[in-house]
């Protein structure tokens, strides 16, 4: 997990780096949003917990009649998230992602988005797992598992409290798609279900 990690936390700083140019013209301010949420796979329990580095967020108005307006936000971020489920007598999934998030948000606070990613998973088996060696002696295999690549794809809705009422938060729900692989020889698909929030500091 040690190389993911370091590559995950090494694309953080790039985008911190980028993300300090001033925006121009119809360009807005660049906002870095922390996400917190239950991670839930099917029936089984998770959390999530991610950082979003945003790309770009442009402002776009759309005239009904002349005198009537509706503007929105198409926003581009690159995040990172590290979840965890537990599905009980089978294995803990802990997994770590980089997501590419396309979203849009109305004036009125309405979000939706589709993201799209790579990441690397590591399993534990819940029971106890026993090895026997060429000698016939018998050991138990301490945190047994396997490690995976990942791809995950996802789209949902939310509405951001901070376009109407200034509070610097969004609330959301999400239905995410991971592929683990390989599998035993093929892709392994779960759903899961994502109910969280996302904070933006004040000193963005």
């Amino acid at each position: 997990m040690l190389k993911p990690g370091i590559f995950i936390l090494y694309l953080f700083s790039f985008l911190i780096c980028q993300a300090q140019n001033d925006s121009i013209n119809n360009l807005q301010v660049r906002r870095i949003n922390l996400k917190l949420s239950s991670n839930s796979s099917v029936i089984y329990p998770g959390i999530s917990a991610g950082i979003e580095f945003p790309v770009f967020q442009i402002r776009n108005q759309t005239w009904i009649v002349k005198s009537v307006s509706r503007s929105f936000y198409r926003s581009r971020y690159i995040s990172g998230n590290i979840s965890w489920y537990h599905h009980p007598e089978f294995h803990d999934n802990l997994y770590l992602t980089a997501e590419w998030i396309m979203r849009r948000t109305r004036s009125g606070g309405f979000i939706s988005e589709f993201s799209c990613g790579p990441g690397y998973s590591r399993t534990f088996l819940s029971g106890t797992t026993y090895k026997v060696r060429d000698n016939g002696a018998v050991t138990i295999i301490k945190n047994a598992g396997y490690s995976y690549a990942l791809i995950t794809l996802g789209g949902g809705f939310g509405y951001d409290l901070s376009m109407k009422k200034k509070i610097p938060v969004s609330v959301f729900s999400k239905m995410n798609l991971i592929s683990m692989f390989p599998y035993n020889s093929t892709l392994y698909f779960r759903p899961v279900l994502e109910l969280g929030v996302r904070y933006t500091p004040s000193h963005n």
